[in-house]
């Protein structure tokens, strides 16, 4: 009888006291957990012959989340994954040219052309003194994003090691959930995996709109 009340994954958690299950109304659980049982979440090494490309989502106030991929063949390898809060551009510049990576380009979000009150420049301008050439994706639809990066996903390797944060934002990422009219709404909750999940999708939709190009303009040192 529960079974034909329950969703599968609802009745996955109550009688089998799965954690693999997906969270009700997640939008990337069941995406994770197939990763997973195809054993496609583990160890994905960085390849030194291969670019990498980073996508951004850049919190006022919240956490700035930066994902880091390569693009090897039709797969996309998501090889690291860093978020913080409280800190300047100039720390991620800074933790940019720290790791060990070659890059190819730097997917940011629209709002990033915005000028700031305090200084009249934009994070753009800011970032692009601090020596990254960025591409800033045009605005898109939530909806668009998400679908964007639930194609995306399943051509993914993830490193379960330093994508770990990641991945359990990309699990745990779902729908609000409206206590009067006991009902999802149409839109994401924001919580702290909105900024995992927002930089996934910028990543979905910059390679949609372009592949990672193969033309190096950023070296792990300085502009090239």
């Amino acid at each position: 009888q529960a079974r034909s009340l329950m969703t599968a994954d609802e009745y996955a958690q109550e009688f089998e006291c799965s954690f693999e299950a997906a969270v009700v109304g997640s939008y990337y659980g069941r995406l994770i957990a197939s990763l997973e049982a195809d054993k496609r979440i583990g160890r994905v090494p960085y390849d030194p012959a291969v670019p990498v490309t980073t996508a951004w989502d850049l919190g006022i106030g919240d956490s700035t989340a930066i994902w880091f991929a390569q693009q090897v063949a039709k797969e996309v390898h998501l090889i690291d994954f860093y978020e913080a809060s409280g800190v300047g551009l100039d720390h991620y510049a800074k933790l940019l040219r720290e790791k060990p990576y070659v890059y190819a380009e730097h997917l940011l979000p629209h709002d990033v052309e915005a000028r700031e009150l305090g200084t009249g420049k934009s994070r753009v301008e800011v970032l692009r003194a601090l020596g990254i050439l960025p591409r800033v994706l045009k605005a898109q639809s939530v909806e668009d994003g998400i679908n964007a990066a639930r194609l995306l996903l399943p051509r993914c390797g993830i490193d379960g090691e330093k994508c770990a944060r990641g991945i359990e934002a990309l699990r745990l990422y779902r729908r609000e959930w409206d206590e009067k009219l006991k009902a999802f709404k149409a839109r994401p909750l924001h919580d702290w995996t909105s900024h995992a999940a927002d930089a996934l999708r910028e990543l979905a939709m910059g390679l949609h709109a372009a592949p990672i190009a193969q033309k190096l303009t950023y070296s792990n040192k300085g502009i090239v």
